[in-house]
């Protein structure tokens, strides 16, 4: 029955196949059905008209805001009271303790799942060419920090945004 359903499978990926290459053949040839344009381009009898010039603009294209996105998770297999808080703090790395400068800070109630989404977005002015910046997240319950990273996680290299990051905290107790 197996070796059934996997002849079926493959027919199908070759039929699929055999489609998306006559397809591009044809677009290749004359762009669609019978040879044709899809949009006809219209005729104008005599000197086309000027068309006018776009000067190139001196000034470079805006960057990008600086944007620190991903996901939270820990290992142990607990669901995360109601009444939880996380916590996403993008802080200026260089001096030890707490007394680090948040450049931007969130506080969430959590989904019951994992991962925890999030997503900060840093004001650029507050950002310190070559200064080197760091994302803390904390888990609390009541006042108590559950869940914590152990170490800032790198972010914001250069100035750019840093997306899709999996943070792992550690039970802090």
């Amino acid at each position: 029955m197996k070796g059934l359903r996997a002849s079926w499978l493959w027919l199908a990926l070759a039929v699929v196949i055999a489609i998306a290459i006559a397809t591009a053949v044809t677009c290749q040839r004359g762009g669609g059905r019978a040879g044709r344009s899809a949009s006809p381009t219209p005729e104008v009898d005599g000197p086309l008209p000027a068309q006018p010039e776009v000067a190139a603009s001196p000034t470079q294209p805006p960057r990008p805001l600086p944007v620190v996105s991903g996901d939270i998770f820990y290992r142990e297999r607990i669901v995360l009271p109601s009444d939880a808080r996380v916590t996403v703090r993008v802080v200026r790395l260089g001096q030890r303790g707490p007394s680090r400068p948040v450049i931007a800070e969130a506080s969430v109630a959590p989904t019951r799942r994992l991962p925890i989404p999030f997503s900060l977005t840093c004001d650029p002015a507050s950002l310190e060419p070559g200064a080197d910046y760091g994302l803390e997240v904390t888990i609390s319950r009541r006042g108590k920090t559950e869940f914590a990273t152990p170490e800032p996680v790198p972010v914001l290299a250069g100035g750019l945004p840093t997306t899709g990051l999996k943070v792992l905290v550690r039970r802090t107790r």
